[in-house]
């Protein structure tokens, strides 16, 4: 091989390597910048020696979002058991301009069950209760209807939003993460209760202060003055990249809110954008 081409062969593999570590830096230097390192990194949700059953109750299809990485990687493990609950079919939402406004709660339905099969999900109920509407709700059949999935699929961990701000100001995340956490800590307090510990999806501060900078929902719904409750761990999952993707690809009517919500996640590879945001973290509301 004449020498000009092994030299130009060491010039680009030299700009390729470069490339990487310049790549790989900048990830590190973001994936610090948005995470609290504080915050203990643990896959521990469910208490030790108990079954694995986990329920995360939410107000609206697409909300499972918040812990997509965390059930697909805690549905790997067989032993596992996970329910999905959403109170409503999301119809008051956008359309994405793709249906027609009378057909979104069926759309948005089939977009839940597509992201329930991305997450292996075990058992998915879907309610009718009245989207944008929970406030005005006949709240004590809706604890009625949390009893009865207690009852039924008997977790030890349950999941929801937090009761102040209900992540980002939605009224519907806080009424339902209310009447969730009111009615989990009565189970709790009954000694053959199966249910042993309440979190609550949160962010912690850096990824907060990021969103009211860049997200227009933050920026325009976000409770300064209360905020959301400090997370108590970091779950990690750095390895479920293709997975909350599908998730997000999956609810296709509510691209825009998505992006709303999280900012560039179209925009950046997803191999890149999950590396960075590589945690979802929870707050321990009551542990048993």
């Amino acid at each position: 091989m004449k020498k000009w081409k092994k030299t130009l062969i060491v010039v680009l593999l030299s700009t390729i390597c470069l490339l990487v570590v310049l790549v790989a830096g900048a990830v590190m230097y973001a994936n610090y910048y948005v995470n609290d390192e504080d915050i203990e990194v643990s896959e521990e949700l469910f208490p030790e020696g108990a079954p694995q059953r986990i329920m995360a109750i939410f107000a609206h299809p697409d909300d499972e979002i918040m812990i997509a990485g965390t059930y697909h990687k805690l549905n790997k493990d067989k032993d596992v058991t996970s329910v999905l609950a959403t109170f409503t079919r999301g119809e008051a939402g956008g359309t994405g301009g793709l249906v027609p406004k009378e057909k979104l709660g069926e759309t948005r339905t089939k977009e839940l069950e597509k992201s329930a099969e991305i997450l292996n999900i075990d058992h998915l109920e879907v309610y009718d209760y009245p989207d944008s509407g929970l406030a005005d709700a006949d709240h004590e059949d809706i604890k009625k209807t949390i009893r009865e999935l207690i009852d039924q699929h008997q977790p030890t961990t349950v999941i929801t939003y937090d009761d102040v701000v209900g992540l980002y100001g939605h009224p519907d995340h806080v009424v339902m993460s209310k009447l969730t956490k009111e009615v989990v800590i009565e189970e709790m307090e009954k000694e053959d209760s199966p249910v042993k510990r309440l979190y609550f999806a949160t962010l912690p501060k850096p990824m907060i202060d990021l969103a009211l900078k860049l997200s227009p929902t933050f920026k325009e719904r976000y409770p300064r003055d209360k905020g959301l409750p400090e997370p108590t761990i970091a779950f990690p999952m750095a390895s479920e990249a293709s997975p909350r993707k599908q998730v997000l690809l999956a609810h296709e009517t509510q691209w825009k809110t998505v992006a709303s919500v999280q900012p560039y996640h179209d925009k950046v590879p997803s191999w890149i954008y999950y590396r960075i945001f590589d945690r979802e973290y929870y707050h321990l509301v009551k542990s048993k």
